[in-house]
């Protein structure tokens, strides 16, 4: 199965450098462009299906993206990590602390320990082997996608996760 997965378009807190968690923004105009693009890349591919976070910003870039070509569906294990305290706050104040230690496993200040999210997209990657598609495009966030990077790509306690960064509306693609 080939999977491609591509972050949403920009958001306002996205320039504003703002923490977008579960907040329900939407794409401003920049990632209306991103999502054109991204539509452009994948303009050969066929999907059987679309999966998505929930959250507006990624069923907007979805349905650019797919243009009315296939379903899409929505999977609450795609949603963006739980940002706690740092929801709609600089994300400075977020990025200062490490919450990508794997052996810290911090879930200070409400903020989903990186373990559960990599069990979260585990399991999300572990229903979708079960299914019988042959492409199918997946619309989620930064965080989410680092997580399922690593789960198809592997990883130990002692892996860099910040290494990888998933950039808006670019596009990922992975067999599984």
């Amino acid at each position: 199965m080939k999977v491609y997965v591509v972050r949403h378009g920009r958001t306002d807190w996205n320039d504003k450098g703002l923490t977008q968690g579960k907040s329900n923004v939407p794409i401003n105009e920049k990632g209306i462009t991103q999502a054109m693009e991204a539509k452009d890349k994948l303009k050969n591919v066929t999907f059987d299906v679309c999966i998505s976070s929930p959250l507006k910003r990624t069923l907007q870039t979805a349905k650019i993206i797919t243009n009315g070509k296939c379903n899409i569906i929505t999977s609450d294990l795609l949603l963006e990590r739980d940002m706690g305290d740092f929801e709609g706050k600089n994300h400075a104040l977020y990025s200062k602390h490490n919450y990508w230690d794997y052996k810290e496993n911090s879930g200070y200040n409400d903020v989903e320990p990186v373990k559960d999210l990599l069990k979260r997209t585990k399991e999300f990657i572990d229903e979708l082997k079960m299914k019988n598609y042959e492409n199918v495009l997946i619309v989620s966030h930064a965080a989410t996608i680092r997580a399922i990077n690593y789960n198809i790509k592997g990883y130990d306690e002692n892996t860099n996760f910040l290494e990888f960064k998933p950039k808006n509306g670019e596009v990922y693609q992975y067999k599984i």
